[in-house]
Order: C-alpha cells, then sequence, then structure tokens
C-alpha cells in the first residue's frame, strides 16, 4: 500500500533527498540522512521498510551499500509524481539568487593559505550555481600549499585585475594591508567575510559577515552556500574540507560547529585527498627563509617559557611557525622592506589562557602606521613605517610580562 511507503515525514524526506540526488546512480544510507536532515538511524529504519516493500534496490560498491529506486515496482509511477510535484514546489526558488549582480569578484589575502583559497573557491563554484559568476583575485599570490591543492582540481587565480564588478567579496582579512594590491572602487559593493576579529576593512564593507569565534573562513562559507540551498558537490566539499583541516591544524583545534560541517562533507570527499592536497616539499627559498630565522634569532625567557624574535626576508609567517613548533613557546618574526614591514607572531596553543596577540598587534599596526590583528596565538601586522622595530619588540616585551606575570629576560646558555 502506498501509505507504507510515504507514511511518515521521515520516509518522505528520505525519498525526496533519493529523488533528487540518487535518482540515475544510486546513492548512500549515510547521504541519505544527511541530505534529508535525517538521523542515520531513522534513515536506516526508513530505508529497511522500503526494502520490505520492494520500492527500493540495494547493491554494494565495495564496502559501500548503494540505494537506487526499483522503478518496475507498480507504485514507482505514482510515487514518482509526487515527488516530482514536491521537489518542484520546494526548490522553485533554489539555489535562491542572492544579489542581483550576474558577475562578482573574490579578493584573498596575500599568499593566500588554504583556508582563503578554498573559501574562494567554494564560494564562487557554489555561487555558479545561483548565475552569480565569480573570477578569483589573489593580488599578493598563493602559498605553496593553495598551488598543490590546485593540482587537484585546477581552478583560475587572477593576480591582476583591470575591472571591477559591481560585486567585490574579501575573504578571510581584515586588513587593507593584506590586499595592497587591490583598487575597490568606492562605487562597488563590498562584502567581508572573515573569522579574524574586526578590522579596518570592516570601515568600508557594506555588508560584512565576521566570527572571530570560528575557526576557519571556510565554516561561515558553508553556512552561507548552504542557508541559499547551495549543493555542496565533491568539489566545493574538497576545498572546503581542506580549508578547515589547515586551519584546525589538522582537526587538533575543533568544536561542536566544526564536528557538525565535517560530518556533511565527510561523505562527499576523500580526506586521503585532502591531506595529499596539503602535503607539500618546502621550496629552497623557504628552507633559506627558515635557515635565516635561526641565524638572527634574539632568545628571551619568561617563567621557563622561550621567546623568540628574528627577521627575515620572506615567508615571515611559516619561518614564526617553524620555530614555535621546533622549541619556543612564542615566535615572533619581521620582514622588512624598503617601504614596508609586516611581522607575524604565533604562539603555543596551550597560551590560549593567558595572552591574546591579536589585541597586541592591532595596536603594534597603527605603530607602524598600518593594521594588525588575528587570534590569540596566531596574529601578525603590516604597514610602512620601518623604524619603529624597537618600538614594537618592547610592545610586546611589556605586554608579556603582563598578561604571564613575569619578568622578559635575554636567555643566555649555559
Amino acid at each position: 500500500m502506498i501509505e507504507n511507503i510515504i507514511g511518515s515525514k521521515s520516509k518522505i524526506a528520505v525519498l525526496k533527498a533519493l529523488f533528487i540526488y540518487g535518482k540515475e546512480k544510486g546513492t548512500t544510507i549515510r547521504k541519505l540522512a544527511i541530505t534529508s536532515d535525517t538521523p542515520y538511524s531513522v534513515a536506516y529504519r526508513d530505508i529497511e521498510h522500503f526494502l520490505e516493500e520492494d520500492f527500493i534496490k540495494i547493491k554494494k560498491n565495495g564496502t559501500n551499500k548503494i540505494i537506487s529506486f526499483n522503478i518496475n515496482h507498480k507504485l514507482y509511477p505514482k510515487i514518482q509524481t509526487l515527488l516530482e510535484s514536491e521537489v518542484d514546489d520546494e526548490t522553485e526558488n533554489k539555489p535562491k539568487k542572492m544579489f542581483k549582480h550576474k558577475k562578482g569578484l573574490i579578493i584573498v589575502h596575500h599568499n593566500a593559505d588554504p583556508d582563503a583559497i578554498g573559501s574562494a573557491i567554494a564560494l564562487a563554484r557554489g555561487f555558479n550555481q545561483s548565475n552569480l559568476k565569480c573570477e578569483i583575485f589573489a593580488p599578493g599570490g598563493l602559498s605553496s600549499q593553495s598551488k598543490r591543492l590546485l593540482e587537484k582540481y585546477p581552478y583560475p587565480i587572477s593576480e591582476k585585475i583591470t575591472e571591477y564588478p559591481p560585486l567585490v567579496f574579501i575573504l578571510d582579512t581584515s586588513s587593507p594591508e593584506q590586499i595592497s594590491g587591490a583598487k575597490i572602487p568606492k562605487e562597488c559593493k563590498t562584502i567581508i567575510i572573515d573569522h579574524h576579529r574586526t578590522g579596518k576593512l570592516a570601515d568600508i564593507a557594506d555588508m560584512k559577515i565576521i566570527d572571530s569565534t570560528a575557526h576557519s573562513t571556510a565554516v561561515l562559507v558553508y553556512d552561507m552556500l548552504t542557508s541559499a540551498g547551495i549543493q555542496i558537490t565533491a568539489e566545493i566539499a574538497f576545498f572546503l574540507m581542506a580549508a578547515i583541516v589547515a586551519d584546525t591544524g589538522y582537526f587538533k583545534l575543533i568544536d561542536k560547529r566544526d564536528i557538525n560541517i565535517i560530518h556533511k562533507l565527510i561523505d562527499l570527499v576523500d580526506l586521503n585527498d585532502v591531506f595529499a592536497g596539503l602535503s607539500t616539499h618546502i621550496e629552497y627559498d623557504e628552507k633559506v627563509a627558515r635557515l635565516t630565522g635561526l641565524q638572527k634569532m634574539e632568545a628571551y625567557t619568561i617563567k621557563n617559557k622561550i621567546i623568540v624574535f628574528s627577521e627575515v626576508n620572506s615567508f615571515e609567517s611559516k619561518v614564526a611557525q617553524h620555530i614555535m613548533t621546533s622549541f619556543a613557546d612564542i615566535a615572533i618574526v619581521e620582514n622588512i622592506g624598503k617601504n614596508s614591514i609586516r611581522i607575524s607572531a604565533r604562539a603555543r596553543k596551550y597560551l590560549n589562557d593567558y595572552i591574546d596577540l591579536s589585541l597586541i598587534f592591532k595596536g603594534i599596526g597603527k605603530d607602524i602606521k598600518g593594521n594588525g590583528g588575528g587570534h590569540k596565538t596566531a596574529a601578525s601586522a603590516n604597514g610602512s613605517d620601518i623604524n619603529n622595530r624597537e618600538v614594537v619588540k618592547e610592545k610586546i616585551k611589556t605586554y608579556l610580562e603582563s598578561a604571564l606575570n613575569g619578568r622578559v629576560k635575554p636567555l643566555t646558555q649555559n
């Protein structure tokens, strides 16, 4: 009887999901549970009922069970008509057209990392479903990890822009200095999507999606896409997952929000592909920068914690990360050019309850005639005043002495 097949809300939800996502090639129970927003145990129970009614077929594909309709069932034509009507009604305006424009631009920060580029590509691919075509602009180039990710799913990234569309998105950055190659016309509608503390870029934005409690910009992009009814494809899932993996330190720093999104992405992407995409060999220039950073170290101590200041000509954030993960508790590395200075700081996660680097670096940004910010244990500042280096160093020392309730002393070797 037909009521045995569509006799509950969960059954109807699972059937709709199967009709939308597995009509042709079938799908797994887990994907049906996720796409129908039904608990796995309930979806499994409903599938068992459909199987008893001979309304579905199950075949094995490796370790997976693939669910598909039994189109020869006598009730299939009738239920197909009902499903088509239901799906047409519900998807008439999906994916939602969030913006009236047909062209947009997504801008990412210099040396764009996997969170920036992964979020940008996911956003561009998702918006394409609602007929908004977005170009991605990386005025300061991509990191080596981001370049490696593009080997899996190539995507054109522009490093020069001659014409700006009316709609501009700025991802994963709060500071104008981090997108210094971008000259956004005032008439453009600007939207910021970021998980750092609010910075000066927010002052020029027409719309802001900023959540400093999020561990990655990717989770904000995921929420935006799903709320618009965008289908998360395997490619979108790959880039979102890569962004989350990278910015959570390979799942070392995740919360319930991250876990929920990871759970929904996991069946759409092979984690081995994500890990392979994020693994890179160290380029020669970065090796030289690391050696330079070690040679120019100034080491201090406070309450058995080691603080390192250093200077390099490039890769300052990676050198700071390298020094911190190797032995230091806190590493601050400068990159000084002719007319600019960039400073990156990294601290071990256990210091999260004691220090907030984003606060001190917001002030440092002003000291070097620029901007700064970040997170509690990872922050940076960019500016044009290269003459305030000693002031910056003393400010950091003073802040750490106050935050850690001790005195910063030069580290002497025994």
